[in-house]
């Protein structure tokens, strides 16, 4: 059994009878450790004076009010354009393996994706300003705050400040509107904070002398990359003797499936391995050209031929795609594929391509003999500009969120075996990258507690705030306040279950 699992039940055996210790315990109660829902709520006064101080600042806080609500309207949008796209793409990840169960839980140091120092700093700090801005946003707008503290599930879930009920329920809809949006907005606000400063001290304070050269980002398992035993983060310097110093010119020298010599470098060792070289098929999508044509994974796609024209030889996926690139839908072409075994007889096939944004579409992920190449330069320049590569307002788009999901590739802010890459007269190399591993790790906590708080759906503060957002609407037709809270209350309940019904349907695909 995979350890997270031992670890989730370990957690779990500990947390059920301690939950109905605590409903049951009036001792704890007293001492402000109570049942909220399925979770555990430790009320504590921190920060309660500190929310007093900073709330006297009325005239701020009430544009800040204004403020927030318009990021937090961005911010909903932005996720629940992403909770669409991961639900359009449900079809398509029926079938692969899932990233496992230990990427569900948000435990620093479990968590593959969570480094535990790096990973507790965030997570403190986003869910500090979160709270802390709800606090004073509450304070500012006249109502009291009971009580803050820590919400405890299995493992612990969140922070939260209470505020006085009977205040909420008196206070007009914008004061609401505005203590729900706070959390959101300064979250947000410290992301692009942090973001600023690790992008800024990057840009300024980075530089390689492998600028162009091809260099090995990240190495598939199972494949003739992966045994050939050169490590991720390599820079390849020769190919069958000769210099290479530009991804150009590995191209060149790589422009058909063989055997090649590749010299490579790895901080300060190196050497020479003899390996294939070709265009690998990771994956092949059910139901695409490349599925129906009886093309799988693992093969190799040694060359295509657009009907009425030449074969065209590939040793490179950058080669493929430029081939891909002048393709239209519709286009009927042929391949030649092998299998991964040295000397297996090509297989010739015929497709017609789908389409893909206005070019000609296969259905397959590929790579290098299962080596995935970049530059330090391109690296570099992945890790601080969420748009870059894109051509188009749609793929900015597109860009931009996949930007979210950049640990799951060990950009944070780039993967630790590129950063000797790169040479700092800033400060030294160890004491630069802890420093950006930090401002990365804020950055990207910050971001992600945000979206998720935007989403519209109950108990999150998206919720409140769209059920806030339909009562506004809804009073501008002169509806009865009666009937139009009722009215938005409903609409509410019904997107509340659909946000969660995606959630848990994505998240199943995703990690199972």
């Amino acid at each position: 059994m995979d350890l997270a699992y031992i670890i989730l039940i370990i957690l779990v055996a500990i947390y059920v009878p301690l939950y109905f210790y605590v409903r049951k315990s009036d001792r704890m109660h007293v001492k402000g450790i109570v049942p909220y829902g399925p979770t555990i709520m430790i009320k504590t006064k921190w920060g309660l004076d500190l929310m007093d101080r900073l709330s006297r600042h009325k005239r701020f806080w009430n544009a800040f009010g204004l403020i927030s609500k318009i990021i937090a309207l961005f911010l909903m949008a932005i996720i629940v354009v992403v909770m669409a796209i991961n639900m359009l793409l449900i079809p398509s990840a029926i079938g692969r393996s899932g990233i496992g169960i230990e990427y569900a839980l948000a435990i620093p140091g479990l968590n593959p994706m969570l480094p535990l120092v790096y990973g507790v700093i965030g997570l403190v700090v986003a869910m500090v300003v979160h709270e802390l801005a709800h606090g004073i946003q509450t304070r500012a707008n006249g109502m009291r705050v009971k009580s803050s503290g820590l919400l405890y599930a299995v493992v612990p879930v969140g922070a939260f400040v209470e505020p006085d009920d009977e205040d909420v329920g008196k206070a007009d809809r914008k004061a609401r509107m505005d203590l729900y949006a706070a959390g959101i907005a300064t979250n947000f606000i410290v992301a692009a904070l942090c973001f600023l400063l690790m992008v800024g001290a990057m840009s300024g304070g980075l530089s390689s002398e492998y600028g162009d050269n091809p260099a090995i980002s990240s190495i598939e398992g199972g494949t003739f990359a992966y045994d050939s035993g050169i490590p991720a983060g390599a820079i390849i310097t020769h190919i069958d003797g000769n210099p290479i110093v530009t991804m150009g010119g590995f191209r060149d020298a790589v422009d058909a499936y063989g055997v090649y010599d590749v010299t490579y470098i790895y901080e300060d060792s190196g050497g020479t391995v003899n390996i294939p070289l070709g265009v690998r098929i990771a994956h092949v999508s059910s139901g695409t050209p490349a599925s129906n044509a009886g093309v799988t994974d693992g093969m190799y796609l040694m060359a295509m031929m657009a009907e009425g024209g030449d074969w065209v030889e590939f040793g490179n996926t950058y080669d493929f795609m430029d081939f891909m690139g002048i393709t239209m839908p519709g286009d009927v072409c042929y391949l030649r594929v092998t299998e991964t075994a040295e000397g297996s007889i090509p297989v010739e096939t015929q497709v017609t391509l789908g389409s893909n944004n206005g070019i000609g579409f296969l259905g397959v992920s590929v790579n290098t003999s299962g080596f995935m190449f970049t530059t330090p330069n391109e690296n570099l320049a992945t890790a601080m500009n969420p748009v870059h590569g894109a051509t188009s307002i749609s793929e900015g788009a597109m860009s931009a969120l996949s930007f979210i999901g950049a640990p799951l590739s060990g950009y944070a802010p780039i993967p630790a075996s590129t950063q000797w890459w790169y040479d700092t007269d800033v400060l030294p190399p160890e004491v630069f990258w802890v420093l950006m591993s930090v401002l990365f790790w804020i950055f990207w906590l910050n971001l992600v507690l945000g979206l998720s708080n935007a989403l519209p759906a109950i108990p999150f503060d998206g919720g409140f705030l769209f059920m806030g957002g339909l009562d506004f609407i809804l009073e501008k037709t002169g509806m009865p306040s009666e009937r139009r809270e009722r009215y938005a209350r409903a609409v509410t309940g019904v997107t509340t279950w659909i946000v969660f019904l995606g959630l848990m349907l994505v998240m199943m695909v995703i990690i199972l």
